[in-house]
């Protein structure tokens, strides 16, 4: 995979996701876009996540990391330690990215070079791959971003930003990506694409479907941690922030929420 574009690194961690990692892989590899690498990162998986993995081995383009179970933002640490490109971002192991994701959200860097990340709206899919909903996200507006993680898991940005921002934070499991975006806004733009790019998968073993018990077993942060630590290190944005979302809800009778439709 590659050509004369700048070079995009894919992060995609796994755990215990025989079912849908083929799908993930091959959405990664079979990208309109073709200066990819893929870093595969196998976070301690017991299933047959390995063996899927064995397949993809001999493709051009990807590597490999095994490593004892040690969570999400560490795999992601470890993943991104070892890309080589000037784009990053990181995909599920049961979402997919579709064909032109790569290079729609390229072309809109490359055109706005001030821009540290861009981000996308996405399909809400189910087990089988059906669409449930469409979701479009909303333009950026950083206090917006402390009440609400609009930007989701369709997203590129500039190896700069991560050389700033630094690594994902283990303390904040399970709102790793929302502290990332907030951290990365403090020193660039972010811009959002208004196009449908991937496709997020719903189903009864999703991370998210797991949520409320990861949180009871104290491996998941709350959203009421969350925001203690946001408070803690942006007092004044942080009530700028909630004060906003009062008014808007209140006063102007509107919400910052995506914008879901029917397919």
């Amino acid at each position: 995979m590659g050509d004369n574009r700048p070079l995009v690194s894919v992060v995609l961690p796994v755990y215990n996701d025989e079912r849908y990692l083929a799908d993930a892989i091959e959405s990664v590899l079979h990208q309109d876009y073709e200066s990819v690498e893929l870093i595969v990162v196998d976070d301690g998986s017991t299933d047959r996540t390995s063996q899927i993995i064995d397949d993809y081995r001999s493709c051009a383009g990807i590597r490999v990391i095994t490593q004892p179970n040690r969570g999400l933002p560490t795999a992601l640490n470890v993943g991104f330690a070892e890309t080589r490109g000037e784009f990053l971002t990181w995909t599920s192991s049961d979402n997919i990215a579709k064909p032109n994701m790569l290079s729609s959200l390229v072309s809109v860097l490359e055109a706005n070079p001030r821009v540290g990340l861009v981000y996308a709206d996405w399909d809400v899919i189910d087990a089988s791959g059906r669409v449930l909903e469409r979701v479009r996200s909303v333009e950026h507006d950083r206090l917006m971003l402390f009440m609400h993680n609009y930007i989701n898991a369709c997203f590129l940005y500039r190896r700069q930003c991560a050389t700033r921002v630094g690594e994902y934070d283990d303390h904040l499991r399970g709102a790793e990506d929302w502290d990332y975006w907030l951290r990365l806004s403090r020193y660039y733009p972010l811009l959002h694409v208004p196009e449908s790019l991937y496709q997020y998968r719903v189903h009864p073993a999703s991370l998210t479907a797991k949520s409320a018990d990861l949180v009871a077993e104290r491996r998941m942060v709350s959203y009421a941690q969350f925001a203690s630590t946001w408070r803690r290190r942006e007092p004044l944005n942080s009530w700028a922030a909630k004060i906003k979302w009062n008014l808007r809800k209140r006063v102007l009778r509107q919400t910052l929420g995506v914008i879901r439709e029917q397919p």
